[in-house]
């Protein structure tokens, strides 16, 4: 799993240095400015590689020091235009006289060079430098750099290399404009350049293919079809349908004589197989403006059409819908569930931003909000929106990338129906069990005046067995009040609770065992606890779940003194409050059944409870989105543990 995934990264970084590669090139061949390309390179490989610095270094002629002539830094302000000594315990030296770029993982131990200030200054640790030009004949030094340690790889390094043989071929003082529009096939098209190059001439014929285009192509140009726009090529369009000869790259420049760019095209070459490049076509003028052929310049993007089928081909397979935006929100793909879900076609969405597309979505703070932290902070959002022209729920999940986001999102509205109907429900349960509990209240308190009048008036003369009888029904009528004070409090768990704040748990502990504190002394129990977190919810509520829980560890403490400790641990974004005692236990069979309604933690009549406490205590951390539960065996004490969330900072 983990190789797939690097492999798929790494081919990603291939397929867009391949495409700066490719952008380089064009514009070393479209204009005369080297100043601009040099400004276009270090701008890119900053960006590409990350990096805080970027330069070039022109050799002066006196060949003892470099001029610098572009670069970038991490303000972005431009590098200052000193001079760099070339001397042979120098970097810069030791770049002109290497083969290979020269990595530098940390400037504090470099031992192949001396470190000069400048480096120092700017606080640079790693680097990659390179040198621009033939160790005959060097031009100078191409350099990138890191204000924080960097392992930069072997990849980067050619990645860099690549880059300064197309700075080479651009930079050839002995290569002039004229000399490309007199001579199609003029030496200064070097066979080292890192991506494809044509020469073509008016008739459409292939008079010069460098190396890179000999490869992707299938042959020299001697050997490939008689013209550029022979149908023996097979044209094909980013959507793999067929493409008259009449739009390729090469027909369109000669017609419009403008240039055209960046335009993928999919080809068969002259060993039968299938290729996908990205073209960039330059028309050539005589000085009367007669057409005279064309530069293309080409790079291999086949790696990449192959990921982005795979990945539409597994999109197309998610149930979810997807869509996948640019850093402006505008959409770039756009899977069949989302087609469907949205109720537009891909090519009524694609270009387009959502807000152009869903305008009533700006009005959604949370909508926007979330896209808009996303993109801000890396990190994923979600949210719920109502699309009232459909009357739908849409849930989205929001996952930042190097060019925009990705959302999957889907139809929430039957489990938000669902949600609704299970809330009218439980509130009218609440109001129903609230309004009996109340009902009762008043015959119960007339059925327990009567039996302390009966027995205020008449005890002394009823019989043995008579007494008895009536204090079994006082006790009853007793008992039966607090489940209904009980079941009361139960009902009024979201109605009655209070808004969240931060909650200290050690002054509810604090406050629950003072609340507790005759029966603790006449139990002579011994309490323990740990520091205890900082949470958010309603005090009162959490009170009532330590001071019940306490109060169960008193009760059912059996012949022994109580032994009860707290404490408390953190899990991920979670707390765990854990409440130990050394008491009765429970049956493993009946530790889902006590945190139900009226289930009683024993049965034995010397420990009588309301059967409501535990219950209570479940719907209020409920309530507080976490969970309870108890792990326990008989005669060996329980360990009831309250699942919290971490409060937000």
């Amino acid at each position: 799993m983990g190789s797939s995934s690097a492999t798929g990264t790494e081919l990603e970084t291939r397929v867009h240095q391949q495409d700066i590669l490719a952008k380089l090139g064009s514009r070393a061949l479209e204009s005369g400015d080297p100043d601009r390309l040099l400004e276009d390179a270090t701008d890119e490989i900053v960006a590409s590689l990350e990096a805080d610095h970027c330069h070039v270094l022109e050799l002066h002629p006196n060949g003892e020091q470099l001029r610098s002539r572009a670069g970038i830094g991490a303000d972005p302000a431009p590098i200052e235009p000193t001079m760099r000594s070339t001397a042979s315990d120098g970097l810069f030296g030791y770049t002109l006289r290497s083969d290979e770029p020269v990595l530098v993982p940390d400037f504090g131990t470099e031992d192949r060079f001396s470190v000069t200030s400048s480096h120092v200054d700017r606080g640079v640790v790693s680097a990659i430098t390179v040198r621009i030009g033939s160790s005959d004949d060097p031009w100078g030094v191409l350099g990138t750099y890191a204000t924080e340690p960097r392992a930069f790889t072997e990849h980067d390094a050619r990645f860099l290399e690549n880059v300064a043989q197309l700075l080479s071929s651009g930079l050839d003082d002995r290569q002039t404009t004229s000399e490309r529009d007199t001579d199609l096939a003029d030496e200064r098209i070097l066979e080292t350049c890192p991506v494809g190059i044509t020469a073509i001439d008016s008739d459409g014929g292939i008079v010069f293919a460098n190396e890179y285009a000999t490869d992707v192509l299938g042959g020299p140009a001697g050997d490939l079809p008689g013209c550029v726009d022979d149908e023996s090529w097979g044209f094909a369009g980013p959507d793999g349908n067929a493409v008259s000869v009449n739009e390729i790259p090469y027909t369109r420049a000669k017609r419009t004589g403008e240039p055209v760019t960046e335009e993928v095209l999919g080809i068969t070459n002259d060993e039968g197989t299938r290729v996908w490049l990205s073209v960039d076509c330059m028309p050539l003028f005589d000085d009367d403006g007669t057409f005279k052929g064309a530069i293309c310049a080409m790079t291999d993007v086949t790696d990449r059409k192959e990921l982005e089928g795979r990945l539409e081909e597994i999109l197309g397979r998610i149930d979810d819908a997807f869509c996948a935006f640019d850093d402006d929100l505008r959409y770039t793909l756009v899977n069949d569930r989302a087609e469907e879900l949205l109720t537009h076609s891909e090519d009524e969405l694609l270009g387009n931003t959502i807000w152009e597309m869903f305008p009533e979505a700006t009005d959604d703070p949370n909508v926007r909000e979330s896209f808009e932290t996303a993109l801000e902070t890396n990190e994923p959002t979600s949210y719920q929106h109502y699309y009232e022209p459909l009357g739908n729920w849409i849930e989205g999940n929001i996952y930042p990338s190097e060019t925009g986001v990705s959302v999957y999102f889907r139809d929430i509205t039957e489990r938000k129906e669902y949600q609704q109907r299970l809330e009218r429900s439980n509130e009218r349960l609440e109001q129903f069990a609230y309004a009996a509990s109340h009902d009762l209240q008043e015959p119960l308190r007339m059925v327990t005046s009567y039996l302390n009048l009966i027995d205020r008036r008449y005890g002394d003369d009823l019989e043995d067995d008579a007494q008895e009888f009536l204090a079994f029904a006082v006790d009853g009528a007793e008992r039966m009040r607090e489940m209904i004070d009980g079941l009361l409090e139960y009902s009024r768990v979201e109605t009655r609770g209070e808004s969240f704040d931060l909650v200290d748990l050690n002054d509810v502990f604090a406050d629950a065992r003072r609340d507790l504190m005759v029966q603790i002394e006449e139990t002579d129990a011994q309490i323990t606890v740990d520091s205890l977190p900082v949470v958010e919810g309603d005090g009162n509520q959490l009170r009532q779940v330590l001071q019940n829980l306490l109060s169960n560890a008193l009760e059912y403490s059996g012949q022994n003194p109580p032994r009860i400790d707290v404490s408390a641990t953190r899990e991920g974004d979670t707390w765990k409050l854990h409440v130990r005692d050394n008491g009765v236990g429970i049956e493993p069979s009946n530790e889902d059944r006590i945190f139900q309604v009226f289930q009683r933690v024993s049965d034995g009549d010397d420990q009588a409870g309301s059967g409501i406490g535990l219950a209570l205590c479940k719907r209020i951390i409920e309530r507080h989105g976490g969970r309870i539960d108890v792990d326990s065996e008989p005669g060996e004490g329980s360990v009831f543990t309250v699942t919290l969330p971490v409060a937000t900072d």
